[in-house]
């Protein structure tokens, strides 16, 4: 059943659906423009991030101790788009990456997971936003690849990644698995959502499907500013307090848990809802560029997102903010390159994902990924 919320909006965005799954229309800027962009941030990373003995990244360029478990998920979206593109250079990079990380897998804990950085085991300093970033990035390494690991380890994270939930303020994924500042975010519900649509392509879907509804639902009735569509931060456990601040990667993964929840039922709610959240987001734009004001390392997740809606409506100001950002992070990168691997490493992923969207092997690999939804195959 969908909420009351979904409900109303439906009838009020009914009307300006837009049409569903069509091809994307034909692009202006040279197709070979954000590809050789996102070859030259890529390898630049790989030159002064990149520890080739240990197959790790450095946090910045003057911190070089291993990178934490969230930038290692930037960085690997954005191996795993590199590879789409350049198999032969990237693929044993992703290979090795993804067996390094294993240093991060706390395989003694009661319920393994990973840690934010590399452990010795039985640690209880796990967040669960960033196994549920893991969760989607090997999931889509799954679909390029078709390497079993990759899937494996998805269905092992998730396991994680769901344990966050209990019954406290009516259910939710808690941030950190020993409540660190207290609160139960977007950040770990939105990713949740997506995550389990993900894995019900390939595994155990009625389960998953029931938990994206569960999670969808609990993060839109205590998290959603009703006004306008977007989604606070967080809110704490103890009083209830909502913590009213919005930032993109908020907005997007709580736009694709709806866009996914419709490809995998049907219901035209989750598209109005999808849709509602997408036309909100200009929000987040600086009116002077039209690219997001967040910093990469949560707007790349938005432009991802807004392909996503590209994809699904054929709403040309998605796809227009997209470029936006895609030029916008190329040209920062040009002149003031950020210091952190994770910065970079989103802005990789950025370019990517936008010559996803101008090359024949992108456009390919996205369109079998989206027929895949709520297929078990």
């Amino acid at each position: 059943m969908l909420s009351k919320k979904l409900l109303c909006a439906a009838l009020i965005w009914m009307r300006v659906a837009l049409p569903v799954f069509a091809q994307p229309t034909p692009t202006t800027q040279p197709t070979t423009f954000f590809v050789e962009s996102a070859r030259t941030v890529t390898a630049s990373i790989q030159k002064t991030f990149y520890n080739n003995q240990t197959a790790l990244y450095a946090q910045s360029l003057t911190k070089r101790d291993p990178e934490f478990m969230w930038g290692n998920g930037v960085m690997f979206s954005a191996l795993v788009a590199a590879t789409r593109h350049d198999p032969d250079t990237y693929r044993p990079v992703l290979d090795r990456f993804f067996a390094a990380m294993d240093r991060y897998w706390d395989a003694k804990a009661n319920i393994p997971g990973y840690e934010p950085s590399p452990a010795a085991g039985n640690g209880h300093d796990k967040y669960y936003d960033d196994n549920q970033w893991m969760v989607i990035t090997f999931m889509e390494a799954y679909e390029l690849t078709h390497d079993i690991k990759y899937l494996d380890r998805a269905q092992q994270t998730l396991k994680f990644a769901l344990s966050g939930w209990d019954d406290q303020l009516g259910g939710g994924i808690w941030w950190h698995e020993l409540h660190k500042g207290g609160s139960k975010n977007t950040c770990a519900n939105g990713p949740a959502a997506v995550a389990c649509l993900s894995l019900a392509r390939y595994r155990d879907r009625p389960e998953n499907l029931d938990w994206a509804r569960k999670l969808v639902k609990w993060t839109t009735e205590h998290l959603q500013d009703e006004h306008d569509g977007l989604f606070f931060d967080n809110q704490r456990v103890a009083d209830g307090h909502v913590n009213r601040g919005k930032l993109t990667y908020n907005a997007a993964l709580m736009l694709r848990a709806n866009l996914g929840l419709y490809s995998a039922t049907n219901e035209p709610g989750f598209l109005v809802e999808a849709k509602r959240i997408g036309a909100a987001c200009d929000f987040f734009t600086d009116p002077k560029t039209a690219a997001y004001r967040d910093a990469p390392k949560f707007s790349h997740l938005l432009v991802e997102a807004d392909l996503e809606l590209y994809r699904a409506t054929n709403d040309p100001t998605a796809l227009a903010r997209a470029r936006h950002n895609g030029e916008a992070a190329w040209s920062r990168w040009q002149t003031a390159p950020p210091k952190e691997l994770i910065e970079q490493a989103a802005i990789a992923r950025t370019l990517w994902l936008l010559a996803d969207q101008e090359t024949e092997t992108g456009r390919e690999f996205w369109e079998k990924a989206d027929e895949a939804v709520g297929t078990v195959r």
